[in-house]
């Protein structure tokens, strides 16, 4: 699925195209994919200009000249900019038209993937943008501290607690196991074992990994592909997941469900 890396890839490149054009109308064929009020929804947007384009966390944040746009592409949401009607097909969603005979659309698979509008006013103070966690990409001075108190209070493995988005943004399933990995850490380990210095190592890890996953254009594996004419290359530079072989200690690498969710690691080299 997109997370931090590919989803900022996305925004980068639909920024060189979108920016700046007016929303002439809208298509909407499945409703579900909209948290919000249909008509109230397109009357928000149709006729709005994109003045620029935002991320925080796995969020798309597609600023108009009045209001927003925040999407999230949740399991395989992509975005395909076309001119107008030369794709279309039943995963195709949502269809945003512009005023230069260019279409944004919006194809899912799974239908996980969520729109809605909110003004400038609520954009950071209601839902779903109020509950995201530090966005380690963005959040130049990190409280280490207030992460830890979040980190400790919890009981599950710390796997599935930096998964939560509301502690550290960004953070998916590929990601996670490559932090933990450059941090040393154990990602069956209960939450609240563990200490403040590692999680300023997991902080710190997170700023490097996923820094350069960005600068590789994310990692494109399994069900997420590029729509838009970029392949992540990230997928090389993997440490674990995915892999068989400790590249530190060259013991083979532990592969375990932990609350469903796929895991990768040394159990020689996280403790």
């Amino acid at each position: 699925m997109p997370e931090l890396p590919e989803v900022e890839t996305v925004r980068r490149v639909l920024d060189k195209d979108i920016v700046g054009l007016t929303i002439t109308d809208i298509k909407i064929k499945y409703d579900n994919i909209i948290d919000y009020d249909i008509q109230e929804f397109k009357k928000n947007i149709i006729g709005k200009r994109i003045v620029s384009t935002e991320r925080l966390g796995k969020f798309l944040i597609f600023n108009l000249n009045e209001g927003n746009l925040i999407s999230h592409l949740r399991m395989e949401g992509k975005y395909f900019y076309l001119p107008r009607d030369t794709f279309d097909n039943k995963h195709v969603h949502v269809i945003y038209y512009f005023d230069n005979g260019y279409s944004l659309i919006y194809q899912d698979v799974r239908k996980f993937g969520r729109m809605t509008y909110r003004s400038n006013s609520e954009l950071f103070t209601t839902k779903p943008l109020n509950e995201v966690g530090i966005d380690p990409i963005l959040n130049k001075k990190i409280d280490i501290e207030k992460i830890y108190d979040k980190i400790i209070s919890r009981s599950v493995a710390i796997k599935t607690t930096l998964l939560d988005q509301s502690i550290i943004a960004g953070l998916g399933n590929i990601y996670v196991d490559e932090v933990l990995f450059l941090s040393n850490i154990d990602p069956t380990r209960p939450s609240n074992s563990i200490k403040l210095d590692e999680v300023d190592r997991i902080v710190n890890s997170s700023i490097s990994i996923l820094s350069r996953a960005i600068e590789f254009k994310g990692t494109t594996i399994r069900s997420y592909t590029s729509s838009l004419g970029v392949e992540g290359q990230f997928q090389k530079f993997l440490n674990v997941h995915t892999k068989k072989e400790c590249p530190h200690c060259k013991n083979a690498l532990i592969r375990v469900k932990i609350n469903g969710r796929t895991t990768y690691y040394c159990k020689n080299c996280q403790r």
